[in-house]
């Protein structure tokens, strides 16, 4: 059972490579941000501005990992090619706009997590392409516009989607729209609609719980204050409202599930089946022969290792490894192979081998 789908890493300059890209300095006058300090500056922005509409949202579904050393790793891959658009003359990067940018970025929230790009954004990376001349990435596009894939290198620039348009990601689509699990460019739900398993996911800051991909029913998008707002002793449950930071909903009761807000515990003692886990970031509660009568904090499977059972079904595996084939691995980069998404930096696995974000294949 997924809990949540993370709000999406949605790259608002457009840096995300359709076939090839990264960037290069020109002569602006005044402080310039360079290349290679980019991906760092960028992703210090970006997290921060997830933060200011989520919270620590990272912290209690990434537990162990920051925002920020996640993402550095996502944008250096996402750049790494740039400097052949810039040499080409089909982007040109003005280092001396990128702070402004950044600033805008840093200072946003869930609105600015659902835009394309912001103005000042758009003066940093600057396309030069038209629409329907050949293209490898989105920020070589002029405008309004997107580097549109087929079946093989290159693109074309294209408009961005309206609704109901194809899509490969959510960045293909006007701001404002979120790409559907069914590839079309679809309204994200608001606060108290329905959300997955056949309904749209929900809007930038809101959190879908309760759904179930077993039985295939969606669950209801609920704000993150309503969400994660139990103290010690309230009632909880997945498929509704969850514990405050701090806490964690300590399973009583499988049908449906559900239970009650406790403190977490330490390093090696005792615990029970919960959601988040009671145990710290680098241990997970290793359950008996039955979930619900507890089990004891332990030290989370590490690279090479087989991953641990977890609640609902999930696979767990210490901070920066993800379960692959049921095997920890240290999280793959762009080129390695991959089973599953999640196993990505990137978040992208295609033919069994890790991605950037519109990579052609």
């Amino acid at each position: 059972m997924r809990l949540v789908r993370l709000v999406p890493f949605a790259l608002v300059f457009g840096l995300i490579p359709a076939c090839g890209g990264s960037a290069k300095d020109d002569a602006d006058e005044g402080p310039s941000v360079s290349l290679e300090e980019l991906p760092a500056k960028y992703a210090e922005a970006f997290c921060q501005t997830f933060t200011n509409c989520v919270g620590d949202l990272y912290g209690i579904y990434r537990p162990g990992e920051e925002c920020v050393k996640d993402f550095t790793v996502t944008v250096e891959e996402a750049l790494a090619t740039l400097p052949n658009a810039v040499d080409a003359g089909r982007v040109k990067y003005h280092g001396t706009k990128v702070q402004k940018c950044l600033d805008d970025m840093a200072a946003g929230g869930c609105d600015t997590l659902s835009q394309r790009a912001s103005e000042s954004c758009k003066a940093a990376l600057e396309g030069t392409l038209e629409e329907g001349e050949d293209c490898s990435l989105d920020a070589e596009c002029a405008g309004e516009q997107y580097c549109k894939l087929g079946a093989s290198c290159p693109g074309k620039c294209a408009p961005y989607e309206q609704a109901g348009g194809p899509c490969a990601s959510s960045d293909n689509c006007v701001s404002g729209l979120k790409c559907g699990d069914t590839g079309l460019c679809v309204a994200p739900s608001n606060e108290g609609e329905a959300c997955e398993q056949g309904e749209p996911n929900c809007t930038d800051g809101l959190m879908c719980l309760g759904q179930d991909s077993a039985q295939k029913t969606p669950g209801k998008c609920y704000s993150i204050k309503e969400a994660l707002s139990g103290k010690e002793g309230a009632a909880c449950s997945l498929d509704g409202h969850l514990c405050a930071d701090g806490f964690a909903c300590e399973i009583t009761s499988l049908a449906p599930i559900g239970g009650t807000c406790v403190a977490k515990v330490g390093s090696g003692d005792a615990c029970k089946a919960a959601f988040p886990d009671e145990c710290p970031a680098d241990q997970y509660c290793a359950p008996g022969l039955n979930p619900l009568m507890g089990g004891t904090c332990t030290s989370k499977p590490t690279a090479g290792e087989k991953c641990a059972a977890g609640l609902g079904g999930g696979q767990i595996c210490a901070p920066y490894t993800r379960c692959d084939a049921d095997v920890c691995r240290d999280i793959a980069h762009a080129g390695e192979e991959c089973n599953e998404d999640d196993t990505c930096y990137s978040g992208h696995c295609v033919n069994m081998a890790c991605v950037t974000g519109s990579s052609c294949q």
